[in-house]
């Protein structure tokens, strides 16, 4: 009788130990699509490649843009919070180069004049 009541309380206990130790287990982390949206909603990079990896503690996203307009060497996202999107910034910042408008064609630029 009691090699029974043995087999029915190892489950339980076992059932136990694993709801106290999942929470040190368990850990949230950003998934790539929420570092896909953010981009796509916050800049033009038009995101071609993504990498995870960590720096200084922090879960870091290298994002490699298909427009190199305004980000030609990527986009760099660190979250310090790796439970919650919101907490991430962007370090890279948008670049513009002023002096590719100089290499327009002339017309263009007497045709603006004309019609601004």
């Amino acid at each position: 009788m009691s090699g029974v009541r043995f087999d029915r309380t190892l489950p339980v206990i076992a059932g136990l130990l694993l709801a106290i130790t999942w929470p040190v287990t368990a850990r949230a982390t950003i998934k790539e699509y929420q570092i896909r949206r953010m981009l796509l909603l916050k800049t033009e990079c038009g995101t071609s490649g993504l990498e995870i990896s960590e720096k200084d503690g922090k879960d870091r996203f290298f994002a490699t843009c298909e427009n190199v307009a305004h980000y030609p060497d990527g986009v760099e996202i660190l979250c310090p919070d790796s439970e919650d999107e919101r907490d991430c910034t962007m370090v890279t910042e948008k670049r513009e180069f002023r002096h590719l408008h100089h290499m327009r064609p002339v017309e263009q630029d007497e045709h603006r004049r004309e019609h601004p």
